[in-house]
């Protein structure tokens, strides 16, 4: 039962390496959205998506190990105390080592969201400009000229 409750912290501990890649990631995608770069921007998502990914499979290792423990339902800041007596500093220095990873996880991402929203609004604010302002080959007036041959007269 003991190499359960270790295999778990291994799991929790790939958890923080993940989601320190994921932090990683994000200033990568603030940077590359500050600097109006779109290949950067691109490549940066594309590795997000991986690490998603395995980070959906460690999330599935670590259901299947919480079963096999007993520790379903035991929040992250009281796990310490379901481990036995030898594992119980380890787990609480796992466990608050994730939870400062969380965190600055959720700084790197709610940042790099913002930044993205400010950017999507001015291209917004952008084409919303550009289309009010039309003209030239290509563009239809904002009302066009119906043909004479096309108007009809209801008076007869």
């Amino acid at each position: 039962m003991s190499n359960s409750y270790q295999e778990y912290l291994d799991v929790l501990e790939q958890m923080r390496t993940a989601l320190e890649r994921l932090s990683e990631l994000e200033n990568q995608k603030s940077d590359a959205v500050r600097n109006n770069d779109l290949v950067a921007l691109d490549h940066v998502l594309k590795q997000e998506q991986a690490f998603a990914l395995t980070f959906r499979g460690l999330e599935q290792k670590q259901t299947a190990l919480l079963d096999k423990t007993g520790l379903k339902g035991v929040p992250l800041s009281s796990l310490s105390d379901s481990f036995p007596k030898d594992m119980r500093l380890e787990a609480k220095q796992t466990a608050e080592r994730l939870k400062m990873q969380y965190d600055l996880y959720r700084s790197c991402s709610d940042a790099a969201r913002t930044l993205l929203e400010c950017n999507l609004h001015v291209i917004d604010k952008i084409i919303a400009e550009s289309s009010a302002s039309a003209e030239g080959p290509g563009y239809q007036p904002k009302d066009p000229e119906i043909p004479s041959a096309m108007k009809t007269d209801f008076r007869a």
